[in-house]
């Protein structure tokens, strides 16, 4: 999957690689998707670490600019993309994305804006949900359509403009 993207990695390629039969991939991953999902999920395990005691702003703000060094600085990028575009025409892959990647993300986000409420850094009318995709959606866009730079500096950015509209008022 890395050398020659997704479509190269049929499970074939796969179980040729890994020096076993077909029969043994498809015994633990029903498509190559879902191969390359684990791959993917395994690649990012480090990505998504909070240190204690972070505030909202800062916890976001250390999420999205992990989210950009992994799309940027790693193989993961590509595979994201090469995932999302398969999503669309293979319904497995797309709810594993969602189950396996988006949700478990969205969980910490949504616990990271329950905290920030509680504390009373963030507004307590916030739309969760709808908060949660301002977090990322900006990340996600840049990274498949590519129209503009995708760096941490954007990331910052982005995240200082959602804590504007989120924050607490005095």
């Amino acid at each position: 999957m890395m050398e020659g993207g997704l479509s190269a990695a049929t499970m074939e390629a796969i179980a040729a690689r890994a020096g076993v039969g077909k029969a043994t991939i498809y015994k633990w991953w029903p498509s190559r998707g879902a191969v390359a999902l684990e791959g993917f999920m395994v690649s990012a395990a480090d990505s998504w670490s909070l240190p204690e005691g972070a505030s909202a702003s800062e916890a976001l703000r250390l999420l999205a600019t992990s989210a950009v060094r992994l799309f940027v600085d790693t193989p993961a990028g590509q595979l994201m993309r090469s995932l999302a575009a398969d999503a669309q025409s293979q319904p497995e892959i797309a709810l594993a994305l969602r189950e396996q990647w988006f949700r478990p993300r969205r969980a910490v986000v949504v616990e990271i804006i329950r905290q920030g409420i509680e504390n009373g850094e963030l507004r307590a009318d916030l739309d969760v949900a709808a908060t949660v995709d301002l977090v990322f959606a900006p990340v996600y866009y840049r990274l498949l359509f590519s129209h503009e730079p995708l760096d941490e500096e954007f990331a910052t950015r982005s995240i200082e403009h959602v804590l504007h509209g989120i924050a607490a008022r005095e």
